[in-house]
């Protein structure tokens, strides 16, 4: 009689395990165009993310990294004319110009990391900062322009 109860449970969590799934995959395919390079954005960060934690990983990394950083830089470029966040912006006098000045700094800085992750002589400690740097440029940029649909709920 358990292994009835057991079976009846599993079903019904598979089930709404594939509900849940078919409404996240649904509702992806309204997601904006900035929305869908930002997914792209943190499939590098976790690259970049998971290469710098230490020098082991570093060194093994450097190539992967490299590639990232050249995606992010990339994906700035993308991401500058895609400016529908501007009319969401919190407390910025001038939205515009502060996004544009952010999505070149983001473009500029990925793109030191990519020269620095090149560089077979490059430490860990140097990547990792880099990494903090763009994550800083990032932050503010969400501090910004980022409006979380719960704000907007209350």
């Amino acid at each position: 009689m358990k292994r009835n109860w057991f079976v009846l449970a599993a079903c019904l969590a598979l089930g709404l395990g594939l509900g849940v799934t078919a409404v996240s995959r649904s509702a992806d395919d309204d997601e904006t165009p900035l929305g869908k390079i930002m997914e792209k954005v943190q499939k590098h960060k976790a690259t970049i993310t998971k290469g710098v934690r230490n020098v082991a990983s570093y060194k093994k990394s450097q190539e992967d990294i490299e590639k990232s950083a050249k995606e992010w830089s990339k994906l700035a470029k993308e991401s500058k004319p895609l400016n529908d966040a501007v009319k969401a912006a919190k407390n910025q006098p001038e939205p515009q110009k502060k996004w544009d000045e952010l999505m070149d700094l983001w473009g500029k800085e990925s793109d030191k990391l990519a020269e620095l992750a090149a560089k077979a002589d490059s430490t860990q400690k140097d990547a990792k900062d880099q990494l903090n740097t763009i994550n800083k440029t990032c932050t503010e940029c969400h501090q910004v322009f980022r409006v979380d649909a719960e704000a907007d709920k209350f």
